[in-house]
């Protein structure tokens, strides 16, 4: 079941809207969080859901699974942003969860465009990350190819889950919607450095004024952590 609680009830005309989740090296999280965290939005409603295939179990206790997706808006900016610490697991809550958000964003105003990001894989990548995107239709995308954000390829014919559905569904409903995705050469631990670039070419196509210093902050953290993992792994300790 999802369950939409509005905390708020605010009008916005015309707004833009972020929402992104994470992904591979959760790059759709990080985008959505440093937006929320930089431009001090406000919580304005929160979407439950405990359709989990699981439970929890804290000393032998256990408990249901809930995740919060979370809405905020920066009335400043004219921005509506959607986050939240998972992805869905079962399709149809993701479906269910993608179209409550539409729905709520709808009540408020009416959408400008819509975007969405996550991470596109490059093993060989070398030097800052590129920003790919798609867009939900012809004028917008050559608005991407004016702006000199190469268009993803014919060798990518599908982007999965939320930051790939929420485009889908936006397209049904006739909102203008573009994904911009970051190169990462690893999957598993945090990319800040594709989301640096990914929020660069946000604020360009939007024209914002929004420092990206902290993922360098964050970058020099992840580093710090990943040679403390390795040193880990490496040291043996004596027996005596």
């Amino acid at each position: 079941m999802l369950k939409l609680n509005v905390i708020e009830n605010i009008k916005m005309n015309p707004f833009i809207i972020f929402a992104s989740l994470p992904d591979m090296g959760r790059v759709g999280g990080l985008t959505s969080s440093f937006l929320v965290d930089h431009l001090s939005a406000q919580h304005i409603a929160s979407i439950y859901s405990n359709e989990k295939p699981w439970i929890g179990v804290i000393e032998g206790i256990v408990e249901n699974i809930v995740e919060e997706y979370k809405i905020f808006a920066s009335k400043e900016h004219g921005l509506i942003i959607f986050n939240g610490g998972s992805q869905p697991e079962d399709p149809s809550e993701l479906f269910g969860l993608c179209n409550m958000f539409i729905d709520f964003c709808q009540s408020i105003g009416s959408i400008r465009r819509l975007y969405t990001s996550g991470g596109s894989f490059n093993d060989q990548l070398t030097g800052q990350p590129k920003v790919f995107g798609v867009a939900t239709d012809g004028a917008l995308a050559q608005i991407l190819k004016d702006s000199d954000i190469p268009i993803i390829s014919n060798e990518i014919s599908s982007i999965t889950w939320f930051n790939g559905l929420i485009l889908g569904i936006s397209k049904e409903r006739s909102i203008p919607g573009v994904g911009l995705y970051g190169e990462i050469s690893d999957k598993t631990n945090p990319q800040p450095l594709a989301a640096k670039s990914i929020i660069k070419t946000f604020t360009r196509l939007e024209k914002l004024d929004i420092s990206t210093k902290p993922f360098d902050r964050q970058y020099e953290q992840a580093l710090d952590n990943f040679e403390k993992k390795k040193e880990s792994r490496h040291y043996s300790p004596g027996v005596g």
